[in-house]
């Protein structure tokens, strides 16, 4: 006669209770990054939380349960009459760390570009709001070196400039990915997504950006290479998982 014993339930009861009890407090560390995802506390919880989904076997679909987490879709990340070269380039570098497709999308009705991110909603909207906030700490790095630099010298400063920090961010991204195997898996476009993109706006063209300079500021690709690896956007604690 087969008997079930008490304790083989209680086992189970207790390590399901536990499970759940690491997945509830994840979702509560990806809440407050996802509100504060710019600020040192908010990717610090990012970090933790992508810390204890590595230590317990945890996906982001363990981790987020509900159904409007879940759900797969797009934010707009930015949209412009004429897009700039520099910020399509820096939604493709965040999009292939933050689990997201980056897609160039031209509205014709509207004469507009949108730089979109598809993906799970959460991931979508965490990347849409890294993105949004390194638009503004570049637009902003610039106005300051605007009266800095002559006007002649200008054009050329300021293109050298933001290659130089699109370079150094993604630098930093590949060092992040190749210091933990884990990390790498846990940052890929999940198949799912690539699956529901396709199903949904069929095969992309790929493009290519031609970015024209006829000279290379030296000390303005320093300069953003240099800011690029010291701006909060990435925090130091968030490379070294």
């Amino acid at each position: 006669m087969n008997i079930v014993l008490p304790i083989y339930h209680e086992s189970i009861d207790w390590r399901i209770d536990m499970n759940n009890k690491v997945i509830f407090k994840i979702q509560n560390l990806l809440e407050l990054a996802y509100d504060a995802p710019n600020d040192e506390e908010g990717q610090t919880a990012l970090l933790m939380a992508q810390k204890l989904m590595v230590k317990h076997n945890l996906s982001m679909n363990d981790i987020t349960t509900t159904q409007t987490k879940n759900k797969i879709g797009e934010t707009v990340g930015t949209w412009e009459y004429r897009m700039p070269w520099w910020q399509e380039k820096l939604a493709a570098i965040l999009g292939e760390n933050f689990r997201c497709k980056t897609i160039r999308r031209r509205v014709f009705d509207e004469g507009i570009t949108q730089m979109i991110f598809f993906g799970y909603q959460s991931d979508a909207e965490l990347c849409t709001k890294v993105y949004e906030g390194a638009i503004l700490y570049l637009k902003y790095r610039l106005k300051r070196l605007f009266p800095t630099i002559s006007k002649a010298r200008w054009k050329d400063y300021k293109k050298s400039y933001l290659l130089g920090f699109l370079e150094g961010l993604d630098q930093r991204f590949k060092a992040q990915v190749q210091s933990s195997e884990e990390l790498a898996l846990m940052v890929q476009v999940p198949a799912e997504v690539l699956e529901e993109q396709r199903l949904r706006m069929g095969e992309l063209r790929t493009r290519v950006l031609d970015i024209k300079i006829e000279s290379i500021d030296s000390e303005a690709y320093v300069t953003g290479l240099e800011h690029a690896k010291e701006t909060k956007l990435m925090p130091e604690e968030l490379l070294q998982v």
